[in-house]
């Protein structure tokens, strides 16, 4: 989000790898996504003194955590479902989660439907949205759909997305948020950091961990709630209202002896 005068701004982008974004190199290095997205900011901020709100999903909480520090006015920051120990405790299942999904799909139809059979997303509504987004059409007739994102190619940078992850989420200096699907999810130096009130917890048991497709309008409220406490406050200046003298004291005075 950026910050202006007449509200927020909202600019979302795919990083490189993803959605309809075409680079040369598509690592998901976590340090060319950080730069990726100082970048952006830069681009598209007004000045520096425009606020900014950083917001990420999963992998890229990671990188909005990473790169929070390097952009100037970040006033708050939220992460969305994800946690150091849970996600690496995760990626011993990855190889088993990659091989039982579809390499292909007859349409994007087809993706839909199998993305809410095998509960990947919750929300039919937000599946049809987001889901086409996930596919690249391959050459050829009949059409035959593929995942855009190569994520086994991307398994030399698993680790490096999480590792640290808690420790620089609880150092950034700005307001920070974790939206949850579980409150399970918590790893012990976050519970801790929970109870020091250094951070603001929302879980949302309903969805599972696209919690932004799966309860998008409330997802969307708490940003806003969460935005809108932790702008900057603004100092009205006023001109000085002149000091009335005193008015003078009218009664009776003692009689003199």
């Amino acid at each position: 989000m950026l910050l202006a005068k007449d509200g927020a701004r909202v600019v979302a982008f795919d990083a490189r790898g993803h959605g309809a974004t075409i680079c040369e190199n598509e690592a998901l290095d976590p340090l060319l996504l950080v730069a990726d997205l100082v970048a952006i900011v830069a681009a598209v901020r007004r000045d520096v003194d425009q606020e900014i709100v950083l917001i990420g999903h999963s992998m890229g909480a990671s990188i909005v955590v990473s790169a929070a520090n390097s952009i100037p006015n970040v006033v708050a920051a939220g992460v969305i479902d994800v946690v150091e120990g849970t996600a690496i405790e995760s990626l011993s299942h990855m190889h088993s989660v990659l091989r039982n999904r579809p390499a292909k799909f007859r349409s994007t139809d087809d993706a839909i439907k199998w993305s809410l059979r095998s509960h990947l997303l919750q929300n039919k509504e937000s599946a049809k949205i987001s889901v086409p987004h996930l596919l690249k059409r391959l050459a050829g007739e009949p059409p035959v759909f593929t995942w855009r994102t190569d994520l086994a190619a991307s398994e030399p940078y698993w680790k490096s997305w999480f590792e640290g992850l808690s420790s620089r989420f609880l150092a950034m200096k700005c307001a920070r948020l974790l939206v949850l699907a579980g409150a399970d999810r918590l790893d012990k130096e976050l519970t801790i950091g929970q109870m020091q009130g250094k951070f603001q917890v929302v879980v949302y048991p309903e969805s599972w961990h696209y919690v932004q497709e799966d309860v998008p309008d409330k997802l969307a409220e708490t940003l806003t709630e969460f935005w809108t406490r932790n702008q900057k406050l603004v100092t009205i200046k006023r001109f000085p209202i002149p000091i009335k003298p005193a008015a003078a004291t009218v009664g009776a005075t003692a009689p003199q002896e």
